[in-house]
């Protein structure tokens, strides 16, 4: 068994740290748990009932597990694998496998599948263990362990139809404040009025095409700061609205795991905007849409 010992960030980050593990657990024909994820694990389904987060999902019949058994578990396993790492006990009882800051670790790679072939627990901890060749390989099963409830899944349904209904182009807009005010010293916060700019001049490249934008935030704005544009607010849930963004034709946002999982989630081109007078040609990305599509 692989098991995540540590959490990383936020919502997307976490999505993107399990769902590379996934596809290695999958490769490898080995269960993989994930105790770290326990902030969000009442979102998904395969995770709710579930106190260790196991894929393959296991159901054990059990009670919906406490928020605090769930944090509790989590610190235990952060503390043991630490303790292990320092202490030189890399190898014996389990495998830790520790990275630190921007370590890499290949999952794919000779040193992590002879591991996870190998007859002890793994402990990961680390926020870079990739294999984007076996998360791709392997996205079919990554999308379906993270599916939404059905509630959330006809909340978002509801809300992309009426954007379908008299468009011909449905565009996401992610405008994330809060914590990118201080991210990087505020390099990627970028006011209402230079998103309102990006949105007008993607109008500006699509001419004759009937253009809604799904505007998904953690800013208090004005529908005033978008005159002209027809826009429609997300629902302002965590998931719906990262799930929403995955339903569009175009996804457009500040540099984020959050934008960069409703992508790949959906199969849709994002465009990060490194900054706010970030260059694109609207024409090619909705070509690159509508081949994804077919």
């Amino acid at each position: 068994m692989i098991i995540i010992a540590r959490n990383y960030g936020q919502l997307g980050n976490r999505l993107f740290l399990y769902g590379h593990f996934i596809a290695a657990a999958e490769e490898y024909g080995i269960e993989l748990a994930n105790p770290s994820f326990a902030e969000y694990a009442h979102l998904f389904p395969a995770t709710a009932s579930n106190l260790w987060c196991h894929y393959p999902n296991l159901q054990t019949g059990s009670s919906t597990p406490r928020s605090w058994q769930r944090k509790m578990l989590s610190k235990s396993i952060y503390i043991a694998t630490k303790a292990l790492s320092l202490s030189g006990l890399s190898n014996y009882p389990f495998r830790v496998m520790r990275i630190r800051g921007e370590e890499t670790c290949d999952l794919s790679g000779e040193e992590f599948s002879v591991a996870a072939r190998g007859k002890r627990h793994i402990f990961a901890s680390g926020w870079l263990f990739r294999s984007e060749h076996l998360f791709q390989k392997h996205a079919s099963v990554v999308r379906q362990h993270f599916a939404l409830p059905e509630t959330n899944r006809n909340s978002v349904d509801r809300l992309i139809g009426g954007l379908r209904k008299d468009s011909d182009v449905v565009v996401g807009i992610h405008i994330r404040h809060g914590d990118y005010a201080s991210f990087m010293d505020g390099r990627y916060f970028y006011s209402l009025q230079q998103y309102a700019t990006v949105m007008r001049r993607i109008v500006n490249q699509l001419p004759g095409q009937r253009i809604k934008f799904l505007v998904c935030s953690n800013a208090v704005w004005e529908p005033s700061v978008f005159e002209g544009l027809d826009i429609t607010p997300g629902t302002g849930h965590i998931t719906e609205d990262m799930y929403a963004l995955a339903e569009t034709d175009l996804i457009f946002g500040p540099p984020s795991t959050y934008t960069g999982w409703a992508s790949f989630y959906g199969v849709k081109p994002v465009t990060f905007l490194e900054t706010a007078d970030e260059p694109f040609d609207a024409h090619l990305l909705l070509r690159q849409s509508d081949s994804a599509a077919a």
